[in-house]
């Protein structure tokens, strides 16, 4: 994939004025951007760097010039993009490496990689305290895109406290084709921790869906000491799930099979207001 309009937007509110510093990414990202978005995203900041803007252009450029990063590195197992670290992502990377970024980005590149946690491990080790991880995975709809799609639960589980971050946000963005880079308008919603809802969160969805997060480091403890356990499950071992019955309400919902339906699609789209929150 690459970056897009919304990646563009929430990373540089994450920034702000902040100068200095250094980027690294998985993978060589290019920056995907639509005329009317580069109107939206323009500013004191971004205006230098927009004027010499082409679409699908490398990313670099855009961390030195609208971000204020002084060094800006890329890790990839091939050179074939120019990538300035050559290293496996899915296996450890080099200790030297840790801790030495400011800001470590996944634009859709770890759901290429089969080792997955190994290679979520390294880029939550890339950021030194204080640091930010960003990462834009596709969610549902994409089959074929990669080896794997991602659950915000495994946002949730894997950015915590217990790991060393606190999320900042876990955001789903709605594609209208296949392309995410082509869409121009995605709509975005904030989505619920399931721990915090008391169930899971089921997406049900025609349009493709990304899952983007932003997380700080608290902690220097690495990541995965214990291995993540998906919410209900954990919540059933640990006993602390209540058993309920259901109303009259509930009951009639069981026994009429459309209304049954109804009530399960519409919890399991972007109109259930207990898990989603439409922001842009």
């Amino acid at each position: 994939m690459g970056l897009n309009y919304n990646d563009v937007r929430f990373l540089l509110e994450w920034r702000r004025d902040a100068v200095g510093g250094a980027v690294v990414t998985l993978g060589r990202q290019k920056v995907f951007l639509h005329p009317g978005q580069r109107r939206q995203l323009r500013s004191d900041r971004t205006s230098a760097w927009l004027d010499d803007y082409r679409y699908g252009d490398f990313a670099d450029d855009m961390f030195r010039r609208a971000f204020g990063f002084d060094r800006v590195e890329s890790i990839d197992i091939s050179p074939f993009e120019d990538a300035t670290m050559i290293s496996d992502i899915g296996a450890p990377l080099p200790a030297e490496t840790y801790g030495q970024f400011d800001l470590a980005i996944d634009g859709g590149t770890l759901e290429h990689v089969f080792n997955y946690p190994v290679g979520i491990a390294n880029l939550m080790r890339l950021v030194r305290l204080g640091g930010a991880v960003y990462t834009q995975n596709p969610c549902g709809g994409l089959a074929g895109h990669g080896f794997y799609q991602f659950s915000p639960e495994l946002m949730y589980r894997v950015f915590c406290p217990d790991n060393g971050f606190r999320l900042q946000f876990v955001r789903i963005g709605l594609s209208s084709t296949i392309s995410i880079e082509q869409t121009v308008n995605q709509p975005v919603y904030d989505i619920a921790d399931p721990a915090d809802i008391g169930g899971r969160i089921n997406l049900q969805d025609a349009r493709p869906m990304i899952v983007m997060c932003l997380a700080t480091r608290i902690a220097d403890v690495p990541p995965f000491r214990t291995s993540p356990m998906q919410s209900d499950y954990a919540a059933k071992w640990n006993g602390s799930t209540a058993s309920s019955s259901l109303n009259w309400k509930g009951r009639l919902v069981e026994s009429i099979p459309p209304l049954k339906r109804f009530f399960l699609r519409r919890s399991e789209a972007t109109k259930n207001r207990k898990a989603l929150r439409r922001i842009y």
